[in-house]
């Protein structure tokens, strides 16, 4: 069926409940904001608090009545390419951990990328799968993992033929994108399903200058975070599929089971919104948003001592496209580590970044930004430039430069088991050898550097107690201080 994408049928039926005038008898509790505390109404404002409805009793009637989310889905789902949409309010998240429980169950074996978002280590506890890592390329001068080169992925399909699925990340936290088209090829080859990571290319398909999505390229399904790129409030995300390789029904069976009963009516209507605006005017709007960025990232290059990282990393093997919207950018030459920079930015010069590492910081430019907002980007780096550039290496970015992430060791056990085993708190000087019983995620950017099952190596330890002395910030660990591991005991 062709829609007409202009409408917004979910949003149009919340303005509806608004221009009505109900008097609520059900949840939230703070009724249309007539009970909501002082603070929080400066905060939001009425006006906000008025649609935060429910969606049963709410925007539509107690009937189980879904036919408006619906429609709004099967619009999502031709504007993305795909057979099915459902919309996410927990976030790509929720939509990993649906795609690997449907496809791999206890003990099955599923592959994919070691610098997968922990999101997807989480979904092979909950599933019980074996994961079969393939390690990503990677940049050094940079120090940032690029894609899955092609003959990795062809050789993990030929060591592991039983594989129920393969997964890749696609775009990567620094834009750097994967063959999708080969890899596609390869894995359908296989007679498997082809799952992709898209949470950070929201965008790619709705303007032809950006490096191609994941549908279009013949993934059999995909998350994509509306809420990173485009116009969708947070936590909100969008899972699309086609049902050549994936059993529709038994999916939606299961996202019905990660998502919340309760979902928040206002990032269902901003998903609306989002996909209406991509659909009637994503070239134009990401046209502008390219052009300021490459504008940016060739000011940024001209700074003596900063650097942007730009399309040369297409260079390297593991890297086939590049979103040019995100600048990757570091000032080591000036001696700060990228948490320092980030620190500084934000601090003397208002600008809140995307996210910062150890040696680089990422921003992220969008149809949002105005020139303006992207000069005093550049404006401030020219400044921090002249301010730092006789200081020495800070002791912080001496430790950040040693701290090159850890390889990959062995998988012992299933995540599921090591995790639900039962498990002893050493301290980490004393892990290695040992079986992880739990995740241990620097983040951002999100990619686990252990998980439960996989054996401690000596150079794992040696990587956290390094981080641990850098402040590197990680979730997973009941001790995120680092000072101790659990492990299997």
């Amino acid at each position: 069926m062709k829609y007409d994408q202009s409408k917004t049928p979910y949003l149009d039926a919340l303005i509806r409940y608004r221009e009505r005038g109900f008097t609520p008898f059900h949840t939230p509790g703070h009724k249309r904001g007539k009970g909501a505390p002082p603070k929080l109404i400066e905060a939001l404002g009425r006006q906000l608090l008025d649609v935060d409805v429910a969606m049963a009793g709410g925007v539509e009637d107690t009937r189980e009545s879904t036919g408006l989310v619906q429609l709004a889905e099967e619009m999502a789902a031709e504007a993305w390419g795909a057979e099915q949409a459902w919309f996410l309010v927990n976030g790509s998240t929720s939509g990993l951990h649906a795609l690997v429980m449907t496809t791999a169950g206890p003990g099955e074996h599923i592959i994919l990328p070691r610098n997968s978002h922990k999101s997807v280590l989480a979904a092979l506890i909950f599933s019980g799968a074996m994961p079969h890592y393939v390690e990503p390329a990677i940049e050094e001068q940079w120090q940032i993992p690029l894609g899955v080169p092609n003959s990795r992925v062809a050789r993990a399909l030929k060591q592991l033929p039983q594989a129920k699925a393969l997964v890749v990340t696609s775009p990567n936290y620094y834009g750097v994108c994967a063959d999708l088209p080969r890899v596609a090829d390869v894995v359908h080859a296989a007679g498997i399903p082809f799952i992709v990571d898209q949470a950070w290319g929201p965008h790619l398909r709705f303007c032809r200058h950006l490096p191609v999505d994941a549908m279009t390229a013949g993934a059999d399904a995909a998350v994509a975070s509306v809420h990173k790129l485009i116009s969708g409030l947070t936590q909100s995300s969008i899972l699309l599929a086609r049902g050549t390789h994936i059993n529709l029904k038994r999916l939606a069976s299961i996202v019905k089971m990660t998502q919340s009963t309760s979902p928040q009516v206002l990032m269902l209507v901003s998903i609306d919104a989002a996909r209406c605006q991509m659909a009637t005017n994503g070239e134009r709007l990401w046209h502008t948003a390219i052009e300021l960025a490459e504008w940016a990232r060739e000011q940024i290059n001209t700074i003596s001592g900063v650097r942007c990282l730009t399309r040369d990393v297409l260079q390297h093997e593991g890297a086939y496209a590049f979103d040019p919207t995100r600048l990757t950018i570091t000032a080591r030459d000036l001696g700060l580590s990228g948490y320092e920079l980030e620190t500084v930015l934000r601090d003397d010069y208002g600008i809140a970044v995307e996210m910062a590492e150890p040696l680089n910081i990422v921003n992220n430019v969008t149809y949002g930004d105005s020139r303006a907002d992207v000069k005093r980007l550049v404006g401030a780096l020219r400044d921090l430039a002249a301010r730092y550039a006789d200081r020495g290496m800070s002791e912080t970015l001496q430790h950040a430069r040693m701290l090159a992430m850890p390889r990959f060791t062995r998988q012992v056990m299933t995540p599921r088991d090591a995790f639900f085993a039962p498990s002893v708190a050493l301290p980490t000087e004393e892990c290695a050898g040992h079986i992880a019983a739990e995740i241990v995620t620097p983040y951002p950017p999100g990619v686990p550097v252990l998980g439960p099952g996989e054996e401690i190596s000596t150079e794992i330890v040696a990587y956290l107690r390094e981080g641990a002395a850098i402040g590197l910030h990680v979730h997973g660990p009941e001790d995120t201080s680092l000072r101790t591991l659990r492990v299997v005991r």
